[in-house]
């Protein structure tokens, strides 16, 4: 039952009490300086006049006709429904916006020529000087369709195209329901979080790849949609007849707006990206609009009324169509690009995150915070960023009296100097845009775990929650395999789980499993999966440790849900159980992996299952590594299940059930245990001597990622600009080029004309001066490779 809608008072308190201030039309001195630019185009486009604007010499007479239609077709609108003023609000309401923001769902541009369908007259352009460059190289590109519209052929749009292979970019969703902040605590509160209409991106394939390989574990998508993240435009409306009054409409979207702001500034922080987060949002009563501009501003939700208009007039409905195609080309332009870019950037480990203490204080016991309510967000509290290359802790695994596997000291390279050819590339060239260069001893290594619910309410509510996920069914079969076969899956206690996390990730912080739980010494069943693979949007390699958890309960609960009998198996028999001791030391089989072995892993895009053993001489339980099929598993088990935890669609029931922790970590060559199987170490072999390879990206993999990366394979005397310009000529003279895997198979890298382009740009030019940003490299890494370099 949905609960009681809560009285305009109360609302208000709330508001009031969440820090969301309505400012009202203030004066432009009291505009946020970030966002005046944007705010003072609003105030230009209010100043102008229908009767002038027909009349202007400086625009051709096209566009001024194009425009004139659109602006009677809103006036006759808005007049035809003032006079039928019974018409349902539905009805008026959908014809009104269809004819106003329609703009953000039509085509972008023409299939046939694939030049601008429409040229806004107002552009918005971002502040970054590097941004502005690109937008500029971009808009050289386009120009007006000229096109007979009777040409229906379709031409390739290439990655710099606003469409993406035919799919819109923005996305509208009409009355669904908007998330509420988890720490908030506010989803029975009755508080409105159903906006009319709201406008977002679209979920394209570029974005769907990005938000796959984001390793934050970040909401992009608070509204009840498979195909729209980060909302950037509201729109709420009141019926003319005895309305609520604008500050009804101002309060019942106030959360909503809030909402959409705090995923911005989530990423933005989490990215550490140069954008401003931004809502937009029209409000009107039948033919009477405002415009508002949500910010944050010194921690409060502020929100600005820039523009007020009438439909009926011709000067209004002028007015609101530049204003709508102005904030047409802020979203195309300037908005998704930085979402783009966040997505794909990482964390910059030289720098220390502005929000960084603010975790620290919202993530210690007593105080709620989206780390720990969703869990599957590495432990902030720690000494460590997430992308800082820690120490392996020295302490023994606890009450296992095993080897110390995975708790050698790691050199601390926290600043470690080579990680700037990947992280601080000059963009504003073209072919360094296009290029980076890392090293295959540096590898982000991940531990995941997913904890099958044990209570019938909790199973059923998971279910529900992934009604929409078109992977769901194979993957709750895949589930309920694991759960009756138990040759696939061994039995641990609870409380090894976080131990075997640190000694994959070596973090010093706490486990992000360690929270869960209650007793340490309760049985569960676990099944564990290795891949590797290169994160898709900047190249780093991965390495990622998967493992599910369920309980006795758990078993039971899923059993009867789906009437299947299920062999238990929670006791503690030789057979059943698996010391965690041997569990750490097979994980160091594929931890210490070095040079390349760890690259042709990663571009094969390797998987192995952790598979149980019984030794008859010790009368126990080993592991070793297999391959999903050698032991008679569904070959796509692994990639369903890899989706299962890559779902990020914002569902809380399920990211209630997600854990992760990661770590940045320098591999050495020694580390490679005795005991490795040859069939871990062959997967090398192909690449013989090399000192370097060159990696081409998949044409799937987001427009953002490099082209281009340089792995250098060697173990020393690597950082040095010479040495590095031999390995890259090298490696384009001998044609050392190797494409990422894809379905099991390693693809030939497509080329283009552009791609010879880029490789010989970057061998006449390449010098660190030239491919790096020196600005963002500071003082004390530069001293530091200074002081290594011996100079």
């Amino acid at each position: 039952m949905p609960p009681k809608k809560l009285p305009p008072e109360k609302l208000r308190n709330q508001i009031e009490k969440y820090d969301i201030l309505f400012e009202g039309p203030v004066p432009p001195r009291k505009w946020p300086d970030r966002y005046r630019h944007l705010f003072q185009v609003i105030r230009d486009i209010w100043a102008n006049r229908y009767d002038e604007y027909t009349r202007r010499t400086d625009i051709d007479r096209e566009t001024i006709d194009k425009q004139m239609t659109r602006v009677r077709t809103v006036v006759d609108k808005a007049t035809r429904f003032r006079k039928n003023i019974g018409s349902h609000e539905d009805t008026w309401r959908d014809a009104i916006e269809n004819a106003t923001v329609g703009l953000f769902v039509e085509e972008v541009v023409c299939r046939s020529c694939g030049r601008e369908l429409w040229d806004s007259e107002y552009k918005a352009r971002p502040h970054d000087k590097y941004q502005k460059d690109e937008l500029e190289r971009k808009s050289q590109k386009r120009g007006r369709c000229n096109c007979h519209h009777l040409n229906e052929s379709v031409i390739f749009i290439d990655e710099d195209s606003d469409e993406e292979q035919g799919e819109p970019i923005f996305q509208s969703v009409v009355g669904q329901e908007v998330s509420h902040e988890p720490e908030d605590n506010l989803a029975n509160s009755g508080i409105p979080m159903k906006p009319d209409r709201v406008i977002g991106l679209s979920r394209t394939e570029k974005f769907r790849g990005s938000i796959d390989a984001c390793i934050m574990n970040l909401v992009h998508d608070p509204v009840k949609s498979d195909d729209m993240v980060y909302p950037f435009l509201v729109l709420e409306a009141k019926r003319e007849r005895n309305p609520p009054g604008f500050r009804a409409i101002e309060a019942q979207t106030a959360f909503s707006i809030r909402r959409f702001l705090r995923i911005q500034e989530d990423l933005r922080t989490s990215c550490q990206g140069d954008f401003d987060p931004l809502v937009w949002f029209f409000a009107y009563q039948g033919d009477e609009w405002r415009l508002y501009a949500a910010v944050i501003n010194h921690g409060k939700t502020r929100v600005f009324q820039l523009w007020l208009g009438i439909l009926e007039s011709e000067d209004g409905a002028l007015q609101l169509l530049q204003i709508v195609d102005f904030i047409w080309t802020w979203a195309r332009d300037v908005y998704r690009p930085q979402i783009r870019r966040c997505l794909a950037g990482v964390p910059n480990p030289y720098k220390r995150s502005p929000s960084f203490d603010d975790r620290i204080v919202h993530s210690q016991p007593g105080h709620k915070s989206v780390q720990a309510q969703l869990f599957s967000q590495p432990p902030f509290d720690s000494v460590q960023e997430e992308y800082s290359v820690a120490e392996v802790e020295n302490s023994s695994i606890q009450g296992q009296g095993a080897e110390n596997y995975g708790q050698q000291n790691f050199e601390e390279t926290s600043y470690y100097p080579f990680l700037r050819w990947a992280l601080c590339r000059d963009l504003s060239k073209s072919w360094a845009l296009k290029s980076s260069i890392r090293h295959s001893d540096i590898v982000m290594f991940s531990f995941r775990v997913f904890e099958v619910p044990d209570t019938k309410e909790g199973l059923q509510d998971l279910i529900l929650s992934l009604q929409d996920y078109e992977g769901a069914p194979a993957v709750m079969s895949h589930l309920l395999t694991l759960i009756k076969e138990n040759p696939y899956t061994f039995v641990l206690k609870r409380g090894n789980i976080p131990e075997i996390e640190k000694s994959w990730t070596g973090a010093n912080a706490q486990s992000s499993y360690w929270s869960n739980i209650a007793n340490s010494d309760e049985a569960v069943r676990t099944f564990f999966f290795f891949r590797s693979y290169f994160q898709s949007n900047n190249w780093q390699p991965m390495r990622e440790m998967y493992c599910i958890v369920w309980s006795l309960e758990a078993a039971k609960m899923f059993g009867n849900l789906y009437g299947e009998d299920v062999e238990l198996g929670f006791g503690e028999s030789a057979f059943q159980c698996v010391p965690p001791s041997e569990v750490i030391q097979t994980f160091q089989q594929l931890r210490g992996l070095s040079g390349k072995h760890s690259m042709a892993h990663a571009l094969l895009c390797t998987s192995f299952t952790l598979q149980p053993i019984h030794d008859v001489s010790l009368d126990r339980s080993q592991v070793q590594w297999s391959s999903p099929q050698d032991r008679g598993q569904p070959t796509p088990i692994i990639t369903q299940l890899t989706g299962w935890f890559d779902l990020t669609l914002g569902r809380d029931v399920v990211q209630l059930r997600k854990y992760q922790s990661h770590n940045l970590l320098q591999v050495f060559p020694d580390q490679q245990p005795s005991n490795t199987p040859l069939r871990l170490l062959q997967f090398g072999d192909n690449f013989g001597q090399l000192e370097a390879l060159m990696a081409v990206k998949a044409d799937s993999w987001p427009q953002e990622c490099p082209r281009f990366c340089l792995f250098v394979l060697l173990d020393q005397d690597f950082d040095n600009e010479g040495k590095l310009r031999l390995l890259l000529h090298d490696a384009i003279r001998v044609h050392k080029f190797f494409g990422v895997c894809r379905n099991g198979v390693q693809g030939q890298p497509s080329w283009s004309a552009d791609d010879k382009i880029v490789l010989q740009n970057w061998q006449e030019y390449f010098s660190e001066e030239n491919m790096l940003d020196c600005k963002n490299i500071p003082v004390d890494v530069q001293k530091r490779r200074s002081d290594d370099m011996g100079t």
